[in-house]
């Protein structure tokens, strides 16, 4: 790359190449501000930019070797924001009628038409598949989010979400966004390609940069693959570092620490532990933190024994990140990596598995076809950025394209991480085979043994053994305050092209967000219910609102609404999730098999948080409930649109109460068929988690259920079952009624056949 950037530099009379990407005037070199302004003849931008990576300009930047790509972000699910559109506004009770997504965070379009432009046969024609099935996900123009039309807010308050939206969304690739402590990034493709600290200060050797000011890169250098390697303060680094998605990924559903091992909180909530001048801790990307556990992938060891970890981008492809071309409007249509892809299965390698696995999406996968592997990467990672030696061949996504980085080596599979580190991994089967499980008999039950566990479920429906989940965001616009609207902002230019947000010059928009809070905050035992894919997921509250809206005359126009759909459930939605907090243990059984939360039916089947309809007091009362203080006040207002807990997607007769999943129509909570399996769980459990592997043969368990009908009992009596502290006590119970059952016939026989000899 800097090859090329060099030889175009010496066309544009500068060897080192910066009027490439920045213009200026390079024959000047005792003044700045004339070296950076101006550009030389020849070249595509028509000033000096600092920000040549700005969507708004980098066509004529990165787009001269980079044209696809320029083409794809502007379309990627990070300038488009597509979800979070959709999300918000249904919340508010706005389109919830379909779940086709029409807002963006600018008017887009799809020249090119609906085949991606980046990627192999087999992933463009999977593409073209899933699109034609699913259009309102994949959706070929959106149109901006609107402005609030104030004129009409008293009899339409749900505009408000347009309000929210345009004040929210900073993130977004076109504009620059908040710089403060973990929010400092770049603009555009220097969002990801360029490298900032959390405080934001330059710690390089360029001289034209300050030291001492927040706000700068923290190294003249790009990040991308293990080519681009920085060094800084003695120490170097490649790849796009983890903080870096952190930047953005710090909010909504928080995975971006998450996978760090963090749970983010509010500002003001949980600031300890303190520093030693008992200063609370400081805020990063917004938020403060807890410690729970880190994903065992950022933990990792390389084949060295070095605990190095793995980046995003080992796992996500640049067809993910950088887009494919066309527009992207969820995650769960963009991203194309599943763990099996890696780990396989018990009984099939990742290469043995049909393309699809774990993105089914509804459809019936040819297992006659295995995916195999590929003898080449991608063609844009061949020429922009680091392929490994093949080997055995490259393993290939769920949709059919290689990961230039990780390669199969006879049974092993050996991931090159961009940070420089390879990985050595066994799949499923070969631990299968060799039976080297860290839990034998757990594993080989959950995974080998119960088939549907690996049919049904995300992989992370188990071994994510925590979740950072939000429920109940309650949040209150004033329209006689007025906020920034980054969106607009983000559309006014400065002279040299770039979003004007760099420089501070902001636009701004009647009503902003004043207040805002959660009902409550949880990270144990997500719930679980069926995302677009058909499998089994965890859900978490991201954005469940309830919101009040004053008017610009200080009317209360809204007061603590929860929106309905059309169906007459909360709009507010329990959305599915992967929570990047994996471990290589799972969940114990007992977490979903006779748990009411993880059925969906709220904490011990919806009982707390009863009645949210009701105004609380906390004053003096008389014993039958009375008020006597003539200046009480309430200590909780209502929420008269709810009836619940914030956790419950289905009352206990299977009537769903709330939202699963604002983005894909296959959504759901769990089936009737799926609980009925979790609500009789005890009993298997009893067997299958304690009694030591090889006792009893699985088929002998299957028969033993058979002859016993265990389908007769109540929920209430297996978990009785699965509670037993003296297994002996529990075998020998179990031995006795098979027993019984088995000898009745006989016992029977020698009853009548003893009468008949006495007659």
């Amino acid at each position: 790359m800097m090859q090329a950037i060099f030889a175009r530099g010496r066309e544009l009379g500068d060897p080192n190449g910066c009027v490439v990407c920045h213009a200026g005037t390079p024959a000047e070199i005792k003044n700045k501000d004339v070296a950076h302004s101006g550009a030389p003849a020849g070249s595509p931008l028509k000033s000096f930019t600092a920000t040549p990576g700005a969507l708004q300009l980098n066509d004529a930047t990165c787009g001269q070797c980079h044209a696809d790509h320029v083409y794809a972000v502007t379309r990627s699910h990070m300038n488009t924001d597509a979800g979070k559109m959709k999300a918000i506004t249904w919340s508010w009770g706005l389109g919830t009628d379909t779940h086709d997504h029409v807002f963006g965070d600018h008017d887009l379009d799809d020249p090119d038409g609906m085949a991606p432009r980046l990627g192999t046969d087999a992933y463009k024609a999977y593409m073209a598949d899933l699109a034609r099935r699913f259009p309102g996900q994949f959706p070929q123009k959106l149109q901006q989010i609107p402005e609030v039309d104030v004129t009409k807010l008293a009899e339409q308050p749900e505009q408000a979400a347009y309000t929210y939206l345009r004040n929210c969304n900073a993130c977004h690739l076109s504009g620059k966004g908040y710089q403060d402590r973990g929010h400092f990034r770049g603009v555009g493709c220097a969002a990801c390609h360029s490298l900032y600290s959390n405080e934001g200060y330059y710690e390089g050797g360029d001289k034209a940069l300050p030291k001492d000011k927040p706000g700068h890169v923290m190294t003249h250098a790009m990040q991308g693959t293990r080519h681009s390697v920085a060094t800084v303060n003695g120490h170097t680094l490649s790849g796009i570092q983890v903080n870096t998605c952190a930047a953005c990924h710090a909010a909504g559903r928080r995975i971006g620490h998450a996978y760090q091992g963090l749970m983010a909180f509010g500002h003001g909530d949980h600031r300890g532990p303190f520093d030693a001048k008992g200063e609370a801790q400081k805020t990063n990307g917004g938020y403060v933190f807890k410690y729970i556990r880190e994903d065992v992938h950022f933990a990792l060891k390389d084949v060295n024994g070095v605990s190095a970890g793995l980046l995003c981008q080992d796992c996500h492809l640049s067809t993910s990140m950088h887009g494919n071309g066309n527009i992207g409007a969820t995650t769960l249509a963009t991203i194309e990596v599943e763990c099996a892809d890696c780990h396989g299965t018990p009984d099939k390698y990742p290469w043995e598995l049909p393309l699809g696995y774990g993105d089914e999406f509804g459809k019936a996968l040819d297992w006659s076809k295995p995916r195999g592997v590929s003898r080449e990467a991608m063609k844009v990672t061949r020429d922009f950025a680091h392929t490994s030696d093949a080997e055995d061949g490259y393993l290939l996504s769920a949709r059919g394209n290689p990961f230039g980085n990780v390669v199969r080596r006879g049974d092993k599979v050996i991931v090159h991480s961009a940070n420089g580190h390879d990985f050595e991994l066994t799949p499923l089967k070969g631990l299968h085979q060799t039976n080297a499980w860290a839990s034998p008999a757990r594993a080989v039950t959950a995974m080998a043994g119960v088939a549907r566990h690996m049919e049904k479920l995300e992989c992370y429906a188990c071994h994510s053994t925590w979740a950072a989940q939000y429920y109940g965001y309650q949040y209150a616009l004033d329209y006689r305050q007025r906020s920034v609207d980054w969106l607009k902002t983000a559309e006014q230019r400065l002279p040299d092209g770039g979003p004007a947000d760099r420089k501070g010059q902001m636009s701004d928009q009647p009503g902003a967000p004043t207040s805002w809070d959660y009902s409550h905050v949880r990270w144990e035992n997500p719930p679980l219910g069926v995302n677009g894919e058909g499998r089994v997921t965890p859900l978490v509250g991201v954005i469940q609102t309830v919101g009040t809206v004053i008017g610009p005359d200080g009317t209360t126009l809204a007061w603590n609404k929860v929106a309905k759909t059309k169906a007459g459930h909360n709009a507010m939605e329990l959305a599915p999730l992967n929570p990047h907090t994996s471990s290589r243990e799972s969940r114990d059984c007992a977490d979903c098999h006779g748990n009411a939360a993880a059925m969906g039916y709220g904490i011990d089947g919806g009982r707390y948080g009863q009645q949210p309809e009701k105004v609380r007091y906390a004053d003096v009362r008389t014993p039958d409930g009375h008020n006597v203080s003539r200046f009480t006040q309430p200590q909780l207002q209502a929420i008269k649109g709810l009836h619940g807990d914030f956790m419950q997607a289905l009352r206990t007769d299977g009537t769903q109460v709330q939202t699963v999943d604002s983005h894909w129509p296959g959504s759901m909570p769990l089936t009737p068929a799926q609980r009925k399996a979790l609500e009789r769980g005890g009993t298997c459990l009893a067997c299958h988690q304690d009694i030591p592997q090889g006792a009893v043969p699985i088929a002998m368990l299957g028969k033993m259920a058979e002859v016993l009908d265990l389908d007769f009992a109540a929920p209430q009596a297996h978990a009785d079952l699965l509670r037993e502290n003296n297994i002996l006590v529990s075998w020998v119970k179990a031995s006795a009624i098979v027993a019984a059952v088995l000898l009745l016939p006989a016992l029977v026989w020698f009853i009548r056949w003893r009468r008949g000899r006495r007659r």
